[in-house]
């Protein structure tokens, strides 16, 4: 079996869930490639389609939501009228020749796609060449991608149980829809102790953890929060806020009045041990920052979502009585302190995250690929 897994630089979670599935599958001795599905349409195309994404999500966040509903409401017409093609497949489908000429010239038998631009392209290929190759989907949010319903598919790698008849009305057969969960690194499903953790990171033993995280793009109101968390968190309790790559975020931070209790970390490649170590994670609802928390059981507040496929992320958790939520600042700080004061809260919304969350994504992928390519 070789592989080839199809990314898009829109933001890095499909990027993460595909490094995830990567290292899983390279462990058990698969070949195994990573490239973003729209250099195939051209570089510059890539620049700027994930440029342009970046720069609406950041500045334009309610026009980034209603371009996403308005793409929803035609995927669901489209789904409507069985139709096998849309606007976004017309536009992804001028990739496919490249792509097509790559799987040839690298002998890829299997392709596994974490967008659904990526999945477009392969839809086309299968259209003009009907090639032998096994072609899967990995879903990244907890709800359908629009365009989902032109597709061509052998499987769909789904978020959960729960959300079979979502993806049902893209046109995949239910047989096909394989609840795996979302995929995230092996290190993840792995536990540290809370004071093994934070001895490993430098983090005081004798304090309790919030931990902020805005997401590879950042997002929500993390300045002011973290400005009102280090006022009012008990004594007890710090602060630790991961900026990543975002240099502007740091350095507003910095102008924060420091009591003690606030720790700023730039790009880290320890974030599963900063969950190890935390009581309670603020974050916003992103596909792989939630099943991230949600894999380690760690307690979750969102921050008000981007309209979008984050809303349905949201609305997941939420409905499911897995997390909690602030529409505001205030309303944030508000929460994490009475979690922290009613530790109670904590361990009910642990317990939740234990019984919905049942999945080693990553294995049951490798599994279910695996064994197809075996009878293929």
């Amino acid at each position: 079996m070789k592989v080839l897994i199809l990314s898009c630089n829109t933001g890095e979670g499909h990027n993460s869930a595909a490094k995830a599935i990567q290292e899983y599958f390279e462990n058990r001795g698969t070949v195994c490639d990573i490239k973003d599905a729209l250099s195939f349409l051209s570089a510059e195309a890539s620049r700027l389609i994930s440029k342009g994404h970046v720069f609406i999500y950041k500045n334009t966040p309610q026009l980034f939501g209603k371009g996403y509903r308005i793409a929803e409401r035609h995927s669901d017409k489209e789904a409507d009228k069985e139709s096998d093609e849309s606007w976004l497949y017309d536009i992804m489908k001028l990739g496919a020749e490249k792509l097509f000429a790559e799987i040839r010239k690298k002998e890829y038998d299997t392709i596994i796609s974490v967008h659904i631009f990526a999945s477009l392209m392969l839809t086309k290929i299968r259209k003009a060449y009907n090639p032998q190759i096994k072609m899967y989907f990995v879903a990244t949010d907890y709800s359908r991608a629009p365009g989902l319903e032109a597709a061509k598919v052998d499987a769909a790698f789904i978020p959960h149980e729960e959300l079979q008849d979502d993806f049902a009305r893209a046109g995949i057969s239910r047989d096909c829809l394989i609840p795996t969960g979302i995929p995230v690194r092996m290190e993840f499903y792995e536990k540290t102790q809370p004071e093994k953790a934070k001895e490993y990171l430098g983090l005081p033993a004798d304090k309790r953890v919030v931990l902020l995280m805005g997401g590879s793009m950042g997002a929500g109101p993390i300045r002011s929060l973290t400005r009102m968390l280090t006022e009012r968190a008990p004594e007890d309790t710090i602060i630790v806020v991961i900026c990543g790559n975002n240099k502007r975020l740091r350095q507003s931070l910095e102008k924060i009045e420091n009591k003690g209790n606030l720790r700023l970390v730039g790009f880290t490649n320890q974030v599963p041990r900063f969950m190890d170590a935390a009581e309670l994670l603020i974050t916003k609802p992103g596909g792989l920052s939630s099943t991230e928390g949600a894999t380690k059981r760690l307690p979750m507040i969102f921050v008000n979502a981007v309209p979008g496929c984050e809303t349905h992320n949201l609305e997941f958790f939420l409905e499911r009585g897995l997390a909690d939520m602030g529409q505001n600042a205030s309303e944030l700080a508000d929460k994490v302190l009475l979690y922290l004061r009613e530790p109670e809260r904590l361990e009910k919304l642990k317990k939740e995250l234990n019984s919905a969350f049942t999945h080693y994504s990553v294995k049951e992928m490798y599994e279910y690929i695996s064994e197809k390519a075996r009878t293929f």
